[in-house]
């Protein structure tokens, strides 16, 4: 039922989370998957040569987009980060009800740079995940996420006896279409 049970068996197993990971003197990036009414989760990453670096990972919900401007801001000082693009799903460009802005808009206004992502079917999205995964080399911070891309599942349906196509919307979910945008 794991969508990437194989792949990051693999990352285990060839010792693909790195404690001593560091990003190199150039852009790290983030992708989102935006909560409305549940968890917001960010990665922050950086394309090296052939390989992808999944530097970090983070997931809250109930606060606005300026307490993510604070922890993106916190963890580039910190590390010593170049701050670079936020990859964001289709649906950032929604106006809110509140505000009457589009949360492109609202993160421009905090100094972030989103980028939405081109629209894609779920599965297809997964399916790129999967093409990624064995180019990606985690920190070991990033282990909720890690743990999170092992356990993302399809939903179980009982009556049936089988998997459904689907993915299970649980916690895992939110690090997953982070992961996939």
């Amino acid at each position: 039922g794991s969508f990437y049970a194989r792949e990051m068996l693999a990352v285990r197993g060839e010792g693909r989370i790195d404690p001593e990971l560091q990003a190199e003197a150039r852009e790290v990036h983030r992708a989102w998957d935006i909560g409305v009414r549940d968890d917001t989760t960010i990665w922050w990453f950086q394309v090296v040569g052939g390989q992808v670096y999944i530097l970090d990972c983070y997931s809250a919900n109930g606060v606005g987009v300026d307490h993510y401007a604070e922890v993106i801001e916190a963890r580039a000082k910190e590390n010593g980060w170049i701050g670079g693009d936020d990859f964001v799903p289709h649906d950032a460009k929604v106006k809110e009800w509140g505000t009457g802005k589009t949360r492109v808009e609202t993160m421009q206004s905090h100094g972030l740079k989103p980028t939405v992502v081109p629209q894609a079917g779920l599965l297809d999205g997964i399916n790129a995940a999967r093409l990624t995964l064995p180019r990606c080399v985690f920190h070991d911070r990033c282990e909720a996420g890690i743990a999170a891309l092992e356990q993302y599942r399809r939903e179980w349906d009982d009556e049936k006896k089988a998997f459904k196509a689907n993915p299970l919307h649980d916690w895992t979910s939110h690090y997953a279409d982070a992961f996939r945008y």
